[in-house]
């Protein structure tokens, strides 16, 4: 009987080893999970610019149109996230403007300016991004007498990055639509607006 119990161990010994196979005496390696981590990008941060502008102003009656078609405009902003912005931005035209009335065209050493605080949703798609611009802002003009308006102002604009931290971009402001511009006309809209190509850098 205990020769039996014995051939019965072994034979059970014997097929527990044929099932292992060969896995006795090789080292088994436990899978190797691989980390991937995944670096956000930061998008926040202050930005500060220069742009060409076109600035204009016309009067309906009596008709009368002012092109200051050599303008400097200073941008300053600061970028929250991919989303939405916060920018100001100072304009001033430089030499003479074109004024155009309905007998005379010329010349004349008048100023047009702008100041304006505006927030700035963004739509970015790829290195492009379309842009508005809500705010407030004072409209100047000066023919001698200064004059100012202060209202809502509004823009769209398109910009692109040239590199790491250099964007270019072009957009319309409009910077008046009302009427009584500082005395000038009382019953009658005004139209004030801007048209600016800048670069912009981000620190």
């Amino acid at each position: 009987m205990k020769s039996l119990k014995l051939s019965v161990v072994s034979l059970l010994l014997g097929s527990s080893l044929a099932i292992a196979g060969g896995t006795i005496g090789k080292n088994i390696e436990p899978p190797v999970s691989e980390v991937v981590e995944v670096v956000q990008e930061d998008n926040s941060g202050f930005y500060a610019g220069l742009g060409y502008s076109c600035l204009q102003m016309d009067f309906h009656r009596p008709y009368m149109d002012v092109r200051a078609m050599t303008a400097m405009s200073i941008t300053a902003g600061y970028d929250f996230n991919d989303y939405i912005a916060i920018e100001g931005r100072y304009s001033l035209s430089i030499g003479d403007s074109e004024v155009e009335t309905k007998y005379t065209d010329g010349d004349k050493a008048w100023d047009l300016a702008n100041a304006g605080l505006y927030i700035k949703p963004k739509l970015t798609m790829d290195m492009v991004t379309i842009y508005g611009l809500l705010g407030y802002g004072q409209f100047a003009y000066d023919n001698g007498t200064s004059y100012t308006a202060t209202g809502f102002q509004y823009g769209l604009g398109v910009s692109a990055m040239a590199t790491d931290n250099i964007d270019v971009y072009a957009d319309y402001r409009s910077l008046f639509n009302d009427e009584d511009f500082d005395g000038l006309s009382m019953n009658e809209t005004v139209h004030a607006n801007s048209y600016t190509v800048g670069v912009n850098y981000h620190f």
